[in-house]
Order: structure tokens, then sequence, then C-alpha cells
């Protein structure tokens, strides 16, 4: 069996993780996250990405010169 970090104790009002423990995990899929999870990480996980881009571009201009 695996061990797994797992939130024992989640605050609802500051929407953090209070407790941790490793549990044992027989079952693979039950550590996956939802959907709503998996679109707000790929979300900001995007955001990020062109952020870094944006500010690449800012900060090495490329001039065309003809």
């Amino acid at each position: 069996m695996a061990k797994v970090l797992t939130c024992t104790q989640y605050n609802d009002s500051t929407q953090q993780c209070e407790v941790q423990a490793w549990i044992d995990q027989s079952d693979w899929t039950t550590p996956l996250p939802t959907i709503e999870q998996a679109a707000m990480v790929g979300g900001a996980y995007f955001i990020g990405l062109m952020t870094l881009a944006v500010i690449k571009g800012l900060l090495n201009p490329k001039s065309i010169e003809e």
C-alpha cells in the first residue's frame, strides 16, 4: 500500500488545511483531483505562463527594422 498525504482537518473560513496525516491508500484513484480542482489549477497554470510570456516580451522587445 502506498502512503498518501491527506488533509484531515480543513478550515472553511480560511480555506486552508490545518492538520495533515500520512494514511495508507490502497486505491490510487482517490487522491486524484476533482474537476473543479483540476480546472482551478489548470487556469492558474495558464495565467502564470501567459504572465511570464508578457513579462518576457516587455523586457526583451524585438524591434523589426526594415
